[in-house]
């Protein structure tokens, strides 16, 4: 009896403070981040999972009842409709413009049907059945997500100087940890029948208080990945070709070269002759912490494909390693005090230099000159 009431106590603290949480989180979400539908769905999400945790106080209010097996299974799933409600919520994530809420809700249908058929049937058959559909499910969608962030990925390091802010790889991390805790509840369920059951209090504490608190650290951390998380969009302006006035007139000769018909060389090799290092260097365009491809193209005067040839072919770098390159010189000569009578941190060179994270610059540095910023201040002294 003693064991019972602390399993009972502990297992209603651990929830009542994590549904607490959760619902903190999704009003945040709600009130101050809902730019991206998929914040708008992580904010939904939150909720269902929030009152996901109320199911352990209704099963100990109704575990000595006739139909406690019945609420019991009716309870998991509607757990496994926040398992469709995160499935929504990982494709916007992932592809923000491809699909609307209708077309998500469609992974939705299959856990409300389950749901339905069991409260009005009274059929266990359907918790095995939902929960083979759902490994199933997670499982390919986790490949097709994986894959699609690798491409993502890709295109963001030939277009975009700094990823901090649109990078996506840390959903990664999401994906593989929803796929994990489908098949620790899997493994769960068929090995013990049940899930969340007070009533073999032994087995079930160590992993119901866990699963508390851990799913509470994962969605903090998301969340907070998830509030500073942007969408690169490609705009119709920015795929056009496009010119900039002022640097025709800094550089006349560059319009002669744009326009002049005779060159057989392929157009990004012409970026050669426009020698755009010193322009870049001159102008600090990669001092802009949200510098694009698109717009450094727009300041130079030709477009996107071009400048992305010439980075690729003639530098043999993606976009992001070359801008990069340009703020890691800047953040040297400040190191070195060569360009500059003030004295600034290093956490002040890396933003002056055109990093908008603190991490992102330490870590080019260190890739780049083998050492961090404070090992090459010591070295040089």
């Amino acid at each position: 009896m003693n064991t019972n009431f602390f399993y009972e106590l502990l297992l209603c603290l651990a929830s009542g403070f994590t549904q607490a949480i959760l619902l903190c989180l999704s009003i945040y979400m709600f009130r101050h981040h809902r730019n991206y539908l998929f914040q708008r769905i992580f904010a939904a999400v939150l909720v269902m999972h929030s009152f996901g945790f109320f199911n352990n106080f209704v099963m100990l209010a109704c575990q000595n009842l006739s139909n406690y097996e019945y609420i019991n299974t009716l309870l998991i799933l509607y757990d496994y409709m926040t398992v469709g409600g995160y499935m929504m919520f990982a494709v916007s994530l992932v592809f923000p413009n491809r699909y609307n809420i209708r077309q998500l809700l469609l992974l939705e249908i299959p856990f409300i049907i389950a749901t339905l058929f069991f409260a009005f049937s009274g059929n266990p058959i359907i918790y095995p059945v939902i929960q083979i559909y759902t490994l199933a499910a997670s499982s390919v969608l986790l490949v097709c997500l994986l894959i699609s962030i690798k491409k993502y990925t890709q295109m963001l390091e030939n277009d975009v100087g700094n990823m901090d802010y649109f990078d996506l790889r840390w959903s990664s991390i999401l994906l593989v940890t929803l796929f994990a805790v489908q098949l620790l509840w899997a493994f769960e369920s068929f090995s013990q029948q049940t899930w969340f059951s007070v009533s073999s209090a032994d087995r079930n504490l160590l992993f119901d208080t866990c699963y508390c608190f851990l799913s509470l650290v994962f969605v903090i951390f998301f969340t907070v990945k998830i509030v500073r998380q942007q969408v690169y969009i490609l705009t119709p302006e920015e795929n056009n070709f496009t010119e900039n006035n002022a640097i025709k007139k800094d550089n006349p000769n560059i319009e002669n070269l744009l326009t002049d018909t005779s060159h057989s060389s392929p157009y990004h090799e012409i970026l050669l002759d426009m020698n755009i290092e010193n322009i870049i260097r001159d102008k600090q365009y990669y001092m802009e912490t949200d510098l694009t491809l698109q717009k450094l193209a727009r300041y130079l005067g030709t477009n996107r494909q071009y400048l992305s040839n010439y980075i690729n072919q003639e530098k043999h770098k993606t976009f992001y390693e070359y801008i990069n390159d340009f703020r890691l010189e800047e953040a040297k000569k400040l190191l070195e005090g060569d360009n500059s009578d003030h004295s600034y941190s290093i956490e002040e060179i890396g933003s002056i230099s055109g990093f908008n994270s603190y991490a992102t610059f330490l870590r080019s540095f260190k890739k780049k000159y083998g050492q961090s910023p404070t090992d090459y201040l010591k070295n040089r002294a």
